[in-house]
């Protein structure tokens, strides 16, 4: 653990964990209670500063191989401000109480923030943590070049959310399978009846350029592209339907890829899974980003979790190298008991999306290793 390792070799260990996005103080997202468990794994005192602009005093106190732990940064407004001279005002105070910056913040490392580049740059340097050279070792290795064929695992709701995604990927991989309610609006723009499933056909929305996408066009062609690219793409050929999303015994399985009228499709079918798995089991490296139904219901989790056990089976079977991208695919696996066979599952939802969409991340540019 790289603070029992720092505190080992005698320096002072001054922490500034983040929990979920908000502005201001709330007693129920303070990090105190975190600072108690902390004691308990460390088996020594953690000492907690209510106000991480001023704990100068709880610093001046540190003894080497103590450790301090401030309060959650995302209570100050300064700390994800548009204005980069407020976020630097804020490194520079938090700065001031140490001398190196160490990040294993993956999970935050698409954030322009504060503590994630405005310390590194007030202080000239920054390192990446072990968790953090985990993830970004994972990452490098299936986006550079990992062994083939590829295949990416993509679901979840709206295609809006991943076109990045799946246009950066086309480049990569050798396979793609779709699933999730986003694989409803692929089936819509090729003519199958989808009855009342979610799905962004007819819609649009405005992209980072300010400009306005037709979501219908952009999945026709993304199918061109992968068609060309000569990549297959597998979508669901059957579905387990209910006439609303909510637990039930009376669901129905679909003969075909057809969901009949007045049913929403919920989760891929038995059809579907078993294609989806042969489909991993062909392939030498898996990266999965996006749940195929709504798992969170356990009449629709049979799919989602069907795709953690294939890249589960393939990794301690075949040595098959399977990344999952955070998110609702990590929590899926950890419930499904098979995260612990995966090669890697990731710390970062929206930080691994942006990965793997191309983007740099301003958290993990800002780290040199000095």
């Amino acid at each position: 653990m790289q603070i029992d390792r720092l505190t080992t070799e005698r320096r002072q260990e001054i922490m500034f964990p983040q929990l979920r996005q908000y502005e201001g103080f709330e007693e129920e997202l303070s990090l105190e209670p975190v600072a108690k468990r902390l004691e308990e794994l460390l088996g020594r005192t953690v000492y907690f500063a209510d106000d991480c602009l001023d704990a100068q005093k709880h610093v001046d106190n540190l003894k080497p191989g103590e450790v301090l732990l401030l309060e959650n940064v995302r209570f100050y407004s300064d700390e994800s401000s548009k204005e980069e001279s407020d976020r630097l005002a804020m490194a520079r105070k938090i700065a001031s109480y140490g001398d190196y910056y160490i990040s294993d913040a993956f999970g935050t490392a698409h954030r322009n923030s504060a503590t994630m580049t405005g310390i590194p740059k007030v202080l000239g340097h920054g390192a990446a943590g072990y968790l953090m050279g985990k993830e970004i070792d994972a990452f490098a290795n299936v986006l550079h070049d990992p062994p083939r064929p590829m295949v990416a695992i993509v679901g979840g709701a709206k295609v809006s959310d991943k076109i990045l995604l799946l246009e950066h990927m086309l480049s990569r991989i050798d396979k793609l399978i779709i699933g999730g309610a986003m694989a409803y609006t692929f089936l819509k723009v090729q003519g199958l009846d989808i009855g009342k499933s979610f799905n962004q056909a007819g819609q649009s929305f405005t992209d980072r350029y300010g400009e306005k996408q037709d979501i219908e066009k952009l999945a026709s062609r993304l199918l061109e592209h992968a068609k060309l690219k000569n990549i297959e793409v597998a979508l669901p050929i059957d579905h387990i339907c209910h006439t609303e999303c909510k637990l039930t015994e009376n669901q129905i399985v679909t003969d075909d890829a057809n969901v009949p009228d007045g049913y929403m499709a919920l989760d891929i079918g038995p059809k579907t899974i078993e294609k989806y798995r042969n489909i991993i089991e062909g392939c030498s490296t898996a990266i999965w980003n996006g749940p195929m139904g709504v798992f969170e219901i356990p009449t629709y989790a049979s799919g989602t979790f069907s795709i953690a056990k294939a890249m589960a089976d393939g990794t301690t079977e075949r040595g098959m190298m399977s990344i999952i991208g955070g998110g609702d695919s990590a929590s899926a696996a950890e419930q499904s008991n098979y995260a612990s066979q995966i090669s890697h599952v990731s710390t970062g939802g929206g930080a691994s999306l942006e990965l793997l969409e191309g983007k740099i991340l301003p958290g993990i540019a800002g780290l040199d290793d000095k």
